[in-house]
This record gives C-alpha cells, sequence and structure tokens, in this order.
C-alpha cells in the first residue's frame, strides 16, 4: 500500500495563524509516526483572502512550512488564493511552474486539476483548454484531485453551501465526467468543507474537511486525511482529526 497524505482549505488568516499553524504542524507529526507518507497533495484555499501584501505573506509562510515536511508537496489551487494574487506570483512563490498536471507516485497516476476561474465567485471551472488537455493525458486508472468537487455531494446541510449549492461545485462538471468518468480510478476534492463519500458516474468521489473554518463554530478543525492505494486498484481514504 502507498500512503498519501491529502491537505485542503488551510485558510491562512491573522484571525488565527497560530492555531492554524500550529495544527499543521500537529498534522505533520501525527502523519510522520503514523503512516510513511509517499506524498502530499494540499488542494487548494491555503489562504483566506485579505489584501495582496498580507495574501503573499501568507503564502510565503505557507510554503516555508511545507518545505520542512518530509514527503514532496504538490499544491493545488482553490478560489480564496486568487482573488488578490496572480498565479504566476503563486507559482513563483510555491516553487511550482504550473498547478494542472501529472504526478506519479510509486506508479500511480495522480491528475490535478485548475479549477479556479476569475469573476464567477467561489464556483470552479475546469474550461475548455484544460478540459481538451485532460481528454488527451488522463492516464487510464488516474486518480482526479480538484478544489472544487466533480462528486454529487449533499450539500442540503452544508453550512456553507446549503442556499447556494452551484457554488459548491465545478461548473463544468458533467462535461468533465464525460471525459474521466471510464478512465479515473476516483476523484478527490475539498472545498466544501465537509467529508463526504458518493458513487456518480462508475467513479468513487471523497470530500477531504477543512483544517480550518470547517463551521463557522469550528475556525480551526485540524482535518487532513490519508489515501492508501494497493496495486490491486482498491483506494482507501482514512480521514483523521487532530
Amino acid at each position: 500500500m502507498t500512503a498519501v497524505g491529502i491537505i485542503s482549505d488551510i485558510h491562512l488568516r491573522d484571525d488565527h495563524s497560530e492555531a492554524i499553524i500550529e495544527s499543521l504542524n500537529a498534522i505533520q507529526d501525527t502523519m510522520s509516526t503514523t503512516h510513511e507518507i509517499a506524498h502530499i497533495f494540499v488542494l487548494g484555499d491555503l489562504i483566506e483572502d485579505s489584501d495582496s501584501q498580507t495574501d503573499r505573506h501568507h503564502i510565503e509562510l505557507i510554503q516555508s512550512l511545507f518545505a520542512d515536511w518530509d514527503s514532496p508537496v504538490t499544491y493545488l489551487l482553490g478560489n480564496h488564493d486568487i482573488l488578490t494574487l496572480s498565479t504566476d506570483l503563486l507559482s513563483d512563490t510555491l516553487k511550482q511552474d504550473t498547478f494542472q498536471g501529472i504526478q506519479m507516485v510509486a506508479g500511480q497516476p495522480f491528475v490535478y486539476l485548475d479549477s479556479t476561474a476569475a469573476g464567477i465567485a467561489n464556483r470552479g471551472r475546469i474550461g475548455p483548454k484544460q478540459r481538451g488537455w485532460l481528454a488527451e493525458s488522463l492516464p487510464d486508472g488516474a486518480i482526479v484531485l480538484s478544489h472544487h468537487p466533480l462528486g454529487q455531494f449533499s450539500l442540503a446541510d452544508n453550512v456553507w453551501f446549503q442556499t447556494y449549492p452551484e457554488r459548491g461545485r465545478v461548473w463544468d462538471r458533467k462535461e468533465v465526467l464525460d471525459i474521466i468518468a471510464d478512465r479515473a480510478r476516483v476523484t478527490i476534492s475539498g472545498h466544501i468543507h465537509q467529508s463526504s463519500q458518493c458513487s456518480f458516474r462508475g467513479l468513487q468521489h471523497f470530500s477531504v474537511n477543512a483544517v480550518s473554518k470547517e463551521t463557522p463554530s469550528k475556525p480551526v478543525s485540524g482535518n487532513y486525511a490519508v489515501l492508501s492505494v494497493a496495486d490491486a486498484g482498491t483506494v482507501q481514504l482514512e480521514r483523521n482529526l487532530v
């Protein structure tokens, strides 16, 4: 079994910065002592948007924190990350050339997508250019990662998205699922700040809860997940609460 760490929705911000950093350090300690983590994927919303100067400082802090982790890290972007910062600046600061690509982990392909889009509030969008790349490049049996969900998760009781559930999903979700449904193994996402699992369009879909801002009454909750992948095709997501 190969173990992969999944972290989402850190929302680093001034109000709770010390507690969030302590939570990330606790996650690192727990992961390193309970699993041999081959790779870490951070699924976006690294920061809680404020102003460009503050947001840049917080992105730099995120990068410095994860640089000390034993496992290599791949970042995805979330809707909060792009409100005051450009993708080029995020790329330079996080030392990652692209936020769309394929990462091989112990022979298992992980496809990560950039679901951010300016001008559509906090909804996600993959877009025709990225969908074209996905149709041509998606390896069979890939695990597909995005900030915004591709699964059909119920948002009826979700404090953030129950009133406007369209803001909790990828806008062109059907078109993306048309591409990946018969070729991918599973999708994993964040954004909705809830732990969920469902089967939709022949795929298993997992949602990983937020490190912080799980709900308004839980400003820092320390959620993360460990994905265990077996050669035989079994995928298991263990959700943990520090």
